[in-house]
């Protein structure tokens, strides 16, 4: 089952962001395969993050939570709001491969 994770950040959550930073990297690095994308989102090209979109490939909601809240931004207090959807592929696109380029 894909999941979809979308997280806005807090406004004054940039401390956070830079502290956490490479923590976080790595632990997106450590669940690739459960996690099969993720970046950050912002409102330009070269603008600051706002928040982040994670794509999963995990079985139940209440994996994708437990994979959210290990993750150092969540449990540092840098997420004002995390949605969690479970995502279909549009018909056309079920032979599109979404994942870690190796």
């Amino acid at each position: 089952m894909r999941w979809v994770a979308l997280f806005e950040d807090k406004a004054d959550g940039g401390d956070i962001r830079a502290r956490f930073l490479d923590a976080h990297q790595a632990y997106l690095r450590a669940n690739k395969g459960k996690i099969v994308l993720a970046g950050a989102m912002r409102p330009q090209p070269d603008g600051k993050p706002v928040g982040g979109l994670w794509v999963f490939e995990a079985e139940t909601r209440q994996e994708v939570e437990d994979i959210i809240g290990h993750d150092p931004f969540y449990r540092e207090g840098l997420r004002a709001v995390t949605r969690i959807y479970a995502w279909g592929t549009a018909p056309g696109f079920d032979d599109m491969v979404i994942g870690p380029k190796d």
